[in-house]
């Protein structure tokens, strides 16, 4: 489960950076709640963000 959230969540993002509508750095759980429809908890999202961070998906050197 936490994978399907984690491979969403840089869908997302890349996705919202590519529009230019937002940056990396700007996006938080609630909005990506909020965005999603509360379909996913936000405890999964603050999970898979943190995640994400980790992992280095913001640094795009």
């Amino acid at each position: 489960m936490m994978e399907d959230v984690v491979s969403l969540l840089k869908e997302f993002m890349e996705n919202e950076a590519r529009s230019g509508s937002m940056d990396f750095g700007c996006i938080t759980p609630l909005y990506v709640y909020r965005m999603f429809g509360g379909q996913c908890s936000m405890a999964a999202i603050e999970n898979g963000l943190r995640e994400v961070r980790s992992a280095g998906f913001f640094n795009l050197s």
